[in-house]
């Protein structure tokens, strides 16, 4: 006996399975991983060329490039951590048929509906994908702390791009003077660190030992003559 259409058992179509939101552990051990660099590499700038110009009495390189380094590092470890400007979930009583106009410098403007966090979001106000939250005056998501930049914490990515381009730009300047002042001195732990940093050349001034070599022959046969004369 044939079966009926209705009599067939009916079969669930298989929904697709939710996405995965995006993993925050890589993200996070690459801005960690910034952070430990930036110590790393201070710590081998102050403790060879740094070093070395103290120790000759030129303390003003070290202290400069000693307060921008705390400058630089305050701003980013502030950075990582401050509130961009979360604008909270809304609630399930809100819906995406409600319309909300506001008046900015008389102008209107017609909020848009979030379906992640369920509320009308204000003027320059976007989701972002990374963090998955809605962020008030919302710039970009800067991966180097992994953190949005926004309306709370905008005065901190300034103060961190401005202290670290005048940290790099000392550092440059004091491993520059390091080697100009280190020529007549032979290859050195103190100039191999120098040198990555500074873009100089290292290695010693082979011409003018040369040429001091010379000059100590010619002025020691000077002595010689005059002895025996």
């Amino acid at each position: 006996m044939p079966l009926l259409k209705d009599d067939m058992p009916l079969m669930k179509e298989p929904h697709p399975s939710p996405q995965a939101p995006l993993p925050w552990v890589l993200p996070s051990l690459f801005a960690a991983f910034n952070v430990v660099l930036l110590v790393i590499f201070s710590g081998l700038f102050f403790a060879f060329p740094c070093r070395w110009l103290a120790q000759n009495g030129q303390w003003a390189f070290p202290i400069i490039a000693g307060l921008l380094f705390i400058l630089t590092f305050f701003s980013l470890i502030s950075l990582n951590f401050s509130d961009p400007g979360i604008l909270h979930q809304g609630s399930n009583e809100q819906g995406p048929l409600m319309v909300h106009v506001v008046w900015v410098n008389h102008r209107a403007f017609r909020l848009q509906w979030c379906q992640k966090c369920c509320f009308h979001r204000p003027p320059r106000t976007y989701h972002c994908p990374w963090c998955n939250i809605c962020v008030e005056d919302f710039d970009h998501h800067c991966k180097w702390v992994n953190n949005c930049i926004g309306h709370r914490n905008f005065r901190f990515f300034m103060l961190l791009v401005l202290s670290l381009c005048l940290y790099s730009g000392a550092m440059l300047v004091t491993c520059l003077i390091f080697l100009v002042r280190t020529t007549h001195l032979s290859f050195s732990m103190d100039k191999a660190i120098a040198y990555p940093l500074g873009c100089g050349d290292p290695r010693p001034n082979s011409e003018g030992g040369e040429e001091l070599s010379t000059e100590g022959r010619g002025h020691g046969g000077g002595r010689v003559n005059g002895e025996q004369g």
